[in-house]
């Protein structure tokens, strides 16, 4: 009974050794794609004599850790890909944005400019002959008092006129700039002519 059952083993395990070495031999011919495999790892040095266990270890383990990376890596790159182009997609409403406040900005300076212009050399002349007319006028108050009174209330009403007409002046500047501050979010330069036509008419005295 004895010799049976070591009979059997030894028949066991000399398939076992017999098929160990084919295994074996197909291993080393194919040594790239078994030498990570967790079941021949410990044995690395008895398979292939010219490679260390340890040495072996260390290669499939920064093997593995460059797979994972290599798969991080391509998720982020994926990420800022879809990034990208969520952005490029944005970059055309953005564009036609810019272009309105442009026009917007061209459309502004060039009404402001005519505009002020205009206004600046009409009043000057004006107030320049009223200037003329009041002093001419009151070389005649001597005359008598209803003469007197007749100029000056038409001086005072031409004076009211005046007075009025810069005062939808200064409403039209003060507008002016309330929209510019606004507009100098993107056009700064808007502002500048706004507060510098302001300090003008400020300036004026009026």
């Amino acid at each position: 009974m004895i010799i049976v059952i070591i009979a059997t083993l030894s028949a066991i395990l000399l398939m076992g050794i017999v098929h160990a070495s084919s295994s074996i031999e197909k291993i080393r011919l194919h040594w790239n794609e078994y030498r990570c495999n967790p079941l021949y790892m410990p044995f690395a040095g008895m398979i292939r004599p010219d490679v260390d266990a340890a040495e072996n270890f260390s290669y499939c383990t920064n093997a593995m850790a460059g797979s994972i990376f290599g798969f991080i890596l391509d998720g982020i790159h994926q990420l800022f890909s879809t990034t990208v182009g969520s952005l490029g997609s944005l970059a055309d409403p953005l564009t036609a944005f810019r272009e309105i406040f442009t026009k917007l900005r061209m459309f502004m300076l060039s009404f402001a400019s005519s505009t002020f212009s205009k206004a600046a050399s009409s009043t000057s002349v004006f107030v320049h002959y009223l200037i003329k007319i009041r002093d001419v006028l009151k070389r005649f108050v001597g005359e008598g008092y209803i003469g007197a009174f007749l100029v000056n209330a038409i001086v005072d009403f031409i004076w009211s006129f005046v007075t009025l007409f810069i005062s939808i002046l200064k409403t039209f500047v003060f507008a002016m700039l309330a929209i510019a501050i606004i507009l100098a979010l993107f056009q700064p330069e808007l502002l500048v002519v706004a507060v510098v036509l302001a300090s003008m008419i400020a300036a004026s005295g009026f």
